[in-house]
Formats: structure tokens, C-alpha cells, sequence
């Protein structure tokens, strides 16, 4: 039987752990999201400590490759949605509108808007 503090099987569970994230994201999960930052951080002090005996060979590359192109798929969500929020509190304070970070082109503020809310 395979040791499970083994940086492959480290590698696997932190892929699925992005896996999940991913779909948290998708479907605004908080607990979901907290849970899978938890998972997070946790792998990692198990990947430091299993680095700290052996390194990943060749073999491990493929998972690796996967690892890091989910993780940038879940920050550009992340992003995404901080920007989504952005431009929301933006229309409904009247701040002006903060594009992606990052982004050189400078977009005009919108209108503002007026929300007849009755209760």
C-alpha cells in the first residue's frame, strides 16, 4: 500500500480539492470556499513537510501542470468576481468603476443609478 504522504498523493488531493473550489466558486459557496481554503492549507503544510524528505520527479509533472492550471482557473474566478462586486458597489454608490487589476485602459464611471426599493 501506497504511503499516503507521498507528494503524488498529496498532488491528487490537492487537485481535488482545487476541483472543488472551482465548483464552490461557480455557485458562490461560502462554506464551500472557506472549507476548500482550509483543505488548502492544510496540503500545503503536508506538501512542505513531505518536499522536505524527497522532491517530485519527473513522473509527477503531469499532476503538477494540472495543479497549477487549476489554481489560476480559481484565481481568475476569484478575480472575476471581485470585479463583478466592484462594478455593483460602484453603480450603487456612485464611486467610480474599478477595472481588472492590472488593466491600463480607464473605463468612465457609469451613471448613476437610483434603486426604488419598497419594503
Amino acid at each position: 500500500m501506497a504511503n499516503p504522504e507521498t507528494i503524488p498523493a498529496i498532488l491528487d488531493e490537492l487537485e481535488r480539492a482545487l476541483s472543488e473550489e472551482h465548483r464552490a466558486l461557480r455557485i458562490l459557496d461560502r462554506d464551500a470556499i472557506e472549507h476548500a481554503a482550509e483543505q488548502k492549507l492544510a496540503l500545503d503544510a503536508r506538501l512542505q513537510q513531505a518536499l522536505a524528505s524527497s522532491q517530485p520527479g519527473p513522473a509527477d509533472l503531469a499532476v503538477l501542470q494540472r495543479v497549477r492550471h487549476a489554481a489560476l482557473q480559481n484565481q481568475l474566478l476569484i478575480v472575476h468576481a471581485r470585479t463583478c462586486l466592484q462594478s455593483v458597489l460602484s453603480m450603487v454608490t456612485g464611486d467610480s468603476f474599478q477595472a481588472y487589476p492590472g488593466a491600463t485602459a480607464k473605463r468612465a464611471a457609469p451613471s448613476a443609478l437610483r434603486l426604488d426599493v419598497r419594503v
